[in-house]
């Protein structure tokens, strides 16, 4: 209603300002905001393909209009034109899957979604349930670990910042230090969806893209297309293409870029 959009607008001014977001975090008004809108989420729903979406954070909001309006992280370019698989590796809150089932005109999409931070996983969830994706499975724990149980993982305040390397020594007031446990993709993939081709797989994972793609070769055997976003305080657009090509895909284009990440298109062949 007009009144959520107002709020959503004013939220989304102070996001994009850089004054107003250090005064915001000085007087921890973003605390304040992601108790409002934990009470009352912002919620959207997408013309045409009548897909539903929700923030409950202040970043979700910031988040939702990259991908939902100003496509400024995933051009719609970027999809294949036959999508009927995917995994979704750092799937924060969900929306890049709400995106794809958006331009897809589809909720019969088959997929796993996965994110380390398990305070992403409740919305992740909601927005699976809420736009009947019936064979989207929502998973919890961290990739490319190997066969390690478990694994320790840096949960940002912002959400969209967590990760097993962080970029800046993790303060208290900033990062909360968990055990998290870590999952085969692979192994899920076949217990799902036996072996069935993944049509596209979005990797999202702050820092250990390189790592996932060199434990989980077998996987991507079954992978036909990869969107990567590269964490340039771990790894290099080279060291993600070596990789890949070592597992017969190559580079199609580079998308957006800025001093911290890039992202990439892959595509087998």
């Amino acid at each position: 209603n007009r009144e959520d959009e107002m709020i959503r607008k004013a939220i989304l001014d102070l996001s994009r300002s850089k004054a107003a977001i250090k005064v915001v975090k000085t007087l921890s008004l973003h605390k304040l905001g992601n108790y409002y809108l934990r009470h009352f989420p912002l919620k959207r729903t997408l013309p045409e393909s009548n897909i539903h979406y929700r923030a409950r954070r202040l970043d979700s909001i910031a988040l939702s209009v990259e991908i939902f309006e100003d496509q400024t992280v995933y051009p719609l370019e970027i999809i294949p034109k036959h999508v009927a698989t995917f995994v979704d590796l750092g799937c924060n809150v969900g929306y890049f899957t709400c995106w794809m089932a958006h331009h897809l005109k589809t909720n019969q999409l088959c997929g796993l979604m996965v994110d380390a931070n398990d305070k992403v996983l409740e919305d992740a969830q909601w927005h699976v349930k809420e736009n009947a994706l019936k064979d989207v499975h929502v998973l919890y724990g961290l990739v490319g670990m190997g066969e390690t149980a478990s694994r320790e993982f840096f949960v940002h305040v912002t959400n969209t910042l967590s990760s097993t390397t962080p970029y800046q020594t993790p303060a208290a007031s900033t990062w909360t230090r968990k055990e998290v446990p870590c999952i085969n993709i692979g192994k899920n993939w076949q217990s799902r969806f036996g072996n069935r081709r993944c049509d596209l797989l979005k990797v999202d994972i702050e820092g250990s893209e390189v790592e996932f793609f060199k434990s989980e070769s077998l996987f991507l055997e079954r992978c036909d297309n990869i969107i990567v976003e590269w964490h340039k305080w771990k790894v290099s657009i080279n060291d993600v293409r070596n990789v890949l090509e070592t597992q017969g895909f190559r580079l199609k284009t580079t998308l957006l870029e800025s001093d911290m990440t890039g992202t990439a298109v892959f595509e087998r062949g």
